[in-house]
């Protein structure tokens, strides 16, 4: 979605009103509950527009005991994005880790900059039923994808390990690709070469993280989409209002002791009163907007 689109989204939702968005946000909790799920809060490479240094977690790694607490609190027909902040590629019992979601009835995807992704890694994921898997691209020339991901970047191994993952898995797969200032002029580079490899594109423009990084726009948040949508379970198994939350401060509690049914309540007291948190009032993240005018994941 282009610059002008997500400005004409944002205006028609300001156009509806406040107790329209509250309804429409409201509705996003009766969807299928997607959970995104930190299995790894360490990562191989540094992306420009990454905030690790301002991220508060006790592990690493999500240890067993964690993980079976996850398993015991998702709900019926919930779907699960192994994702968070950092690449779940860097856990060694990933495939394990899906192959047990997959039992469980969970549709699981994962996101991954795709540096670790070796055929090893790709047919054990498939072979655990990983419903798909999305590979972080942010540039076509080396240059370009560089400037984004200063350390660790390996953009022609990457490259490299998409083409085959497609071969294997096309329909399972989806490129994804964050605009910056660095980049932008290559995404169109990006998107030909996933559609010719018979993959799916995504992409969005670069936001704050919770205004942990600097940003242009300073939109604030009047209702949010992923809020509504999306339900994140840190490393630690913190129930966090968003991935955006880098420091945690909004937290609800943390899967051990608290249940579904109690975190769709907080969700819908916070929607209800708007009872925003601080990480929001810094948030320029276009895909809350998407979400809210396209009623959740289904329509965005």
């Amino acid at each position: 979605m282009g610059h002008d689109d997500m400005e004409a989204v944002i205006e028609s939702l300001r156009a509806f009103g406040e107790r329209p968005v509250r309804k429409r946000n409201l509705a996003l909790l009766t969807q299928p509950p997607l959970f995104d799920i930190e299995v790894a809060a360490a990562c191989n490479i540094v992306c420009a527009f990454c905030p690790r240094d301002e991220m508060v977690r006790a592990s690493k790694l999500m240890d067993e005991s964690t993980f079976a607490a996850v398993l015991a609190f998702l709900p019926a027909k919930a779907v699960v994005m192994i994702s968070g902040l950092g690449d779940a590629t860097v856990h060694p019992r990933l495939p394990d880790m899906v192959g047990r979601l997959v039992a469980k009835g969970v549709s699981t995807c994962m996101i991954t900059n795709g540096v670790r992704l070796t055929d090893g890694r790709q047919i054990a994921l498939i072979e655990a039923g990983i419903s798909e898997i999305q590979v972080s691209v942010h540039g076509w020339s080396d240059e370009a994808v560089r400037r984004v991901v200063p350390v660790g970047s390996a953009p022609g191994t990457v490259r490299a390990n998409v083409e085959r993952l497609a071969a294997r898995a096309g329909p399972r797969v989806r490129v994804n690709f964050v605009e910056t200032d660095d980049n932008g002029h290559e995404r169109e580079a990006v998107r030909a070469w996933a559609e010719s490899l018979g993959v799916r594109f995504f992409h969005r423009r670069q936001h704050t993280r919770g205004g942990t990084i600097g940003h242009d726009r300073g939109e604030g948040c009047s209702g949010c989409g992923i809020f509504g949508t999306v339900t994140f379970i840190s490393v630690d198994g913190d129930v966090l209002p968003c991935v955006n939350d880098v420091r945690g401060d909004g937290r609800f509690g943390n899967i051990r002791q608290v249940d579904w049914e109690s975190v769709l309540a907080w969700k819908r007291g916070v929607i209800d009163e708007q009872r925003w948190f601080g990480a929001c009032r810094s948030c320029d993240d276009d895909y809350r907007w998407v979400l809210l005018a396209n009623g959740g994941l289904e329509g965005a």
